[in-house]
């Protein structure tokens, strides 16, 4: 039985301010560190944890109040900090236990710091740029190096590294871009550790290794810059790392550790982000300083950021919710140790985490800031790690038996290894002559088999390796039947002796991993029949040619950008390397050998943007989405130019992605699926200008209710990518005459409508609160109105059910409050309830609300799960206390404003029918026609004959069943016939038996009892009735 071991590092002092934060080593265990929040308001100030950290470097420079507190800590550098817990962490995990490192914190704090090091690409710190020990090395480097400088021949060391985008996964490890629903593959393995299956298993056998390969990897990790970090993750990272080796009491069974590293995305609201711009200033000791100047222009790049930011912000507040969850009720006593509890499975870090770090040892990083300005963001740090400490844990180990192939493969090896031995003390020995020589060649190849030996026994017994490298050369070889190469595939791009296109695109991890080796003069781009065939809806029969030998590009009936310009039909314009190139809707960049210019991602993404708004044929829906435009409460939003401007761009973009979706959609026998952009505002009582956004409008007509969801740009995008991946896997197929199954995870269906979207916002006018007064039983239901579209408030959203109740203070009393003036100076406490939603405009099977409180922080409820039962009003439950201590004049002016509750589902998507699949007539005769290949009403074979054989006899028993069926159904009718003449006979008897009671009296002869009483007869017995008295005995 173990704890979550904790420890709270404070570092960097970035700028000027007061220090709040002391951190001091008092002794061992649980709480051996302990944490004072100082020149604060809030109650509690101390907290313990295992360890505590100061590590805050520049203090002397910026730090203003309590310099003489920060000068007498210890400062702790990555060396101590390593010493404290790194050798443990090393030892567990080469026990053969599952060992978790959570890096948690706000964006710059030095989460990533402590255990990786620093990270950046462009940093000489980098720890993955050193192959010897370096003073800068975090948790993780420092104890891989000694792992591998510790590993036999007989280990087996692997990694998996992916990044959470959302609700996606992508397996960074893949250079062809592997990306997956999250959902998608997630499942528990044989030792009972979740695992996402499709990602990648790669082999590493030594330290340089890892580290080459770790900086691949890195690369392609979704960053942006925002005030907080010049280099933010957008995402939580996770990279794990197993260790195979044979128990040193019998090597015949192997050992099994495996250590989680999470880096998760920072901690800070969504609402506090902004897309930054820096400027990098060169300090005196050579290292380099990112220096802030400001928001970046455009602002839809911060609305983005933003929208992302929920995402992660609910993730985050879910395992919050499940660490508090597990705190009380191991408080409680009702939960054993290494037991967890149900729910908060909604999101990506619970679902993939909560039962892993249950039964591993697991370990909590938490980054804060010293500057007093910080608090808010410490103080919610310390609650989440306080609430994870007291977590108890059931860890368990995971063993194996070797294979019979690994016991072959290890003899063999051995065997070898000792052969190799003889012959080193043979040369040694002395010896010349052709002996010598031909000992030598004998060692060489000896050394190469070995080396191929130890690959072998890596790669055995690892399905999931073998399946990736499967896929990878499968997709490199579709991609090669386009004319196009994976960029992986060469070493290095400068060496290339002709000229070539490379794909740019605003996702570094899909940009540069696709070259165009332009090897014919001229090479030619179209749809079907040219050299190369890039896979995108946007490209057209014939599109152009460019000769690079000439450095020439003609345009055929494709539209064509060059660095902004138009091309049109028929012309032919030179190229300079460093070109951008844009064909249909992909942008490149051209290359010629030895001339290769560097690429400015980020200006070339810019000029595509504003290229294809110039040129947009969609110019008129954007104002065509303004008229009208209004908050979620009916009232209208007028909208300056700046705002205007921004907002045409993104619809602009997003709108041709959207038709191009429909028609994917119809090719994948999803016709009722209908797109719409549209300009959305979330707020009712106090909509503007900055609350509009641009929402692409998703209809499944299929459904009854129809049901309808708004996505975020990012996440419509997201869509758009993934699908069409997958129908150009379908294409491949088709024309390769090979079968493909789109996974029920990439279903339009599924990935367009499972996802949570604010549906509605109910408004509550909370006046009444000063006066310390419950929520009257006429205004618990509060009225949704609905998310609010270009206009649209046809949609009755339902109702939400909230309650406010005042609690006593410390004498047990609610104090009766009879004018404003009397709640000044005193403590205000009271407890919100939002019980459940009714009726809402869809059924649902995730729900949760979230609303802003005094002083801008943010609250959400749980986001509770129905899919057993989907309901339109679904239970929440939700409860919490809010309190001020002092209440001031600003706090009831906040109570006199309306406040606003904003609910947020996800629909109930049913699993089509018919699956998305070259074995799906209607698809594939679909892609056939849009690829003008001739249709097929019967399949090609693609099976085997036994295959055919075992269909022929299915369908003969399947008719024989069918005209069983029908013999069924004629006896069945005649039977029927026959009762109802049977019952028709008996009824005429009955009537003649029996004039006045007719089939009554046949059933009461049936069951011999007496005939039931004739008209005549009941009129007489009333008759009597109304003569007699009641008589009522006391």
């Amino acid at each position: 039985m173990a704890s979550i071991q904790v420890a709270m590092r404070c570092r960097p002092f970035v700028e000027k301010g007061d220090l709040g934060i002391k951190l001091e080593q008092t002794g061992d265990g649980p709480a051996g560190g302990e944490v004072n929040v100082i020149n604060s308001k809030y109650t509690q100030t101390r907290f313990g944890f295992a360890y505590a950290w100061w590590s805050a470097h520049n203090a002397a420079k910026y730090c203003e109040k309590d310099k003489e507190i920060a000068n007498g800590m210890e400062f702790i550098d990555q060396d101590k900090a390593y010493n404290a817990c790194g050798e443990k962490v090393k030892e567990n995990l080469l026990d053969g236990s599952a060992v978790v490192m959570f890096a948690y914190g706000l964006s710059g704090s030095g989460k990533t710091f402590t255990v990786f090091g620093p990270d950046a690409a462009d940093s000489p710190d980098a720890w993955f740029k050193h192959k010897t020990p370096h003073a800068m090395w975090g948790i993780l480097p420092r104890l891989a190096y000694t792992m591998f400088q510790e590993k036999g021949d007989d280990w087996k060391i692997s990694m998996k590294y992916f990044q959470n985008v959302v609700d996606t996964v992508r397996d960074l490890t893949s250079s062809a871009a592997k990306e997956q629903a999250y959902k998608s593959g997630m499942r528990k393995d044989g030792d009972g550790f979740m695992d996402i299956d499709w990602c990648g298993k790669v082999p590493i056998d030594s330290w340089s290794h890892l580290c080459d390969f770790f900086q691949k990897c890195n690369a392609r990790k979704a960053i942006s810059p925002t005030q907080f970090n010049h280099q933010s993750t957008r995402g939580h990272c996770v990279m794990t790392l197993e260790v195979e080796k044979p128990m040193a009491d019998n090597p015949s069974m192997k050992q099994r550790g495996r250590l989680y590293v999470c880096d998760l995305a920072g901690t800070e609201p969504a609402g506090d982000i902004f897309y930054a711009e820096y400027k990098k200033e060169k300090q005196a000791d050579g290292s380099i300083e990112h220096i802030l100047q400001g928001p970046h222009a455009d602002q839809g790049k911060t609305k983005e950021l933003q929208d992302q930011g929920k995402k992660i912000n609910l993730s985050l507040s879910e395992m919050a919710q499940f660490f508090m969850k597990m705190a009380e009720a191991f408080k409680a006593k009702k939960l054993k140790p290494g037991v967890s509890i149900s729910g908060c499975n909604s999101y990506f870090l619970c679902k993939y985490l909560k039962d892993t770090m249950m039964c591993a040892k697991t370990y909590l990083f938490c980054a804060i800031r010293p500057e007093v300005k910080f608090h808010p963001y410490t103080y919610s740090t310390l609650g989440f790690a306080n609430n994870a400490s007291v977590i108890k844990l059931s860890p368990k180990k995971a063993t194996a038996g070797s294979s019979p192939m690994e016991k072959k493969l290890l003899a063999e090896l051995a065997a070898m290894q000792e052969l190799v031995k003889q012959l080193r003390a043979q040369l040694a020995a002395g010896g010349g002559g052709g002996a010598a020589g031909e000992a030598v060649s004998t060692l060489q190849r000896m050394e190469t088999q070995i080396g191929e030996k130890k690959s072998a026994l890596m790669q055995e017994s690892d399905p999931t390796a073998a399946a990736s490298a499967e896929q990878y050369e499968r997709q490199k070889e579709h991609l090669k039947q386009r004319g196009i190469t994976l960029a992986s595939e060469i070493e290095d791009v400068a060496t290339l002796n002709v000229p070539y296109l490379i794909n740019v695109d605003e996702d570094p991890f899909r940009s540069g991993r696709m070259l165009c080796v332009l090897e014919k003069t001229p090479t030619t781009f179209g749809r079907t029949d040219a050299d190369i065939r890039p896979p995108s809806m946007s490209i057209v029969q014939d599109h152009c040619s460019i000769d690079g030998v000439a450095k020439k590009l003609k345009v055929g009936k494709g539209r064509m950008f060059v660095n902004g310009n138009k091309i049109k039909s028929g012309q032919e314009v030179n190229l300079n390397a460093g070109d951008r190139v844009i064909i249909g809707a992909e942008l490149f960049v051209f290359q010629t050998p030895g001339n290769a210019v560097d690429i400015d991602q980020d200006l070339a993404v810019s000029e595509y943007r504003e290229t294809m708004a110039d040129h947009s044929e969609y110019k008129d829906q954007f104002k065509k989405a303004t008229r009208g435009l209004q908050g979620a409460g009916g009232k209208e939003i007028s909208l300056n130019s700046g705002d205007a401007n921004s907002l045409e761009g993104q619809m602009v973009e997003i709108y041709p992605l959207s038709v191009e979706l429909e028609h994917l959609c119809m090719l994948m026998d999803r016709e009722y699926v209908d797109f719409n952009v549209v300009l959305q505002s979330d707020k009712v009582t106090k909509a503007g200008k900055d609350d509009c956004s641009v929402k692409v409008k998703v209809i499944n007509r299929n459904e009854n209710p129809v049901q309808v969801v708004y996505l975020a740009t990012f996440e419509f995008k997201r869509c758009y990518k993934i699908l069409c991946d997958e129908l150009y896997f379908l294409r491949d197929a088709v024309q390769a005459e090979e079968q493909y199954v789109v996974p029920f995870e990439h279903d339009p269906i599924n990935l367009l409508f499972d996802a949570t979207f604010h549906v509605g916002t109910a408004v509550m006018f909370p006046e009444f609160l000063v006066y310390n007064l419950e929520t009257d039983a006429s205004e618990k239901q509060l009225e949704v109105f609905p998310a609010a579209a270009s206009g649209n408030q046809d949609i009755n959203a339902g109702t939400l059910e909230v309650t406010w109740t005042p609690l006593p203070g410390e004498d047990g009393k609610v104090v009766d409050i009879g004018s404003e003036e009397e709640l000044l100076g005193k403590p205000w406490k009271y407890k919100v309830h939002i019980k459940q939603a009714l009726q809402l405009s869809m059924i649902c099977d995730i729900c949760y609300c979230e609303y802003e409180f005094f002083g801008g922080d943010l609250f959400a409820t749980e986001a509770v799960e129905f899919d057993e039962r989907p309901t339109r009003s679904p239970v929440l439950d939700y409860e919490y206390v809010h309190s001020v201590e002092c209440v001031t004049k600003e706090f009831i002016a906040w109570l006199k404003e309306p406040l606003e509750i904003k609910v947020y589902i996800s629909l109930d998507v049913k699993k089509p029918k018919a699956l998305v699949s070259t074995e799906n007539p209607k698809v594939y005769d679909l892609i056939c026609k849009d690829l003008k290949k001739p249709a097929a009403k019967v399949r090609p074979d693609t099976g085997s004959k036994e295959l055919e054989a075992e269909m022929q006899e299915l369908q003969r028993k399947l008719a024989a069943l069918v005209a069983e069926n029908a013999e069924i159904k004629k006896a069945n009718k005649r039977l029927t016939m026959q009762k109802r003449i049977a019952m028709a006979a008996a009824r005429d008897a009955g009537v003649k038996q029996y004039p006045e009671t007719g089939m009554a009296a046949i059933a009461s002869a049936a069951a011999n009892e007496p005939a039931p009483p004739t008209a005549e007869a009941e009129k007489k017995t009333e008759a009597n009735g109304k003569k007699s008295s009641a008589c009522v005995v006391q």
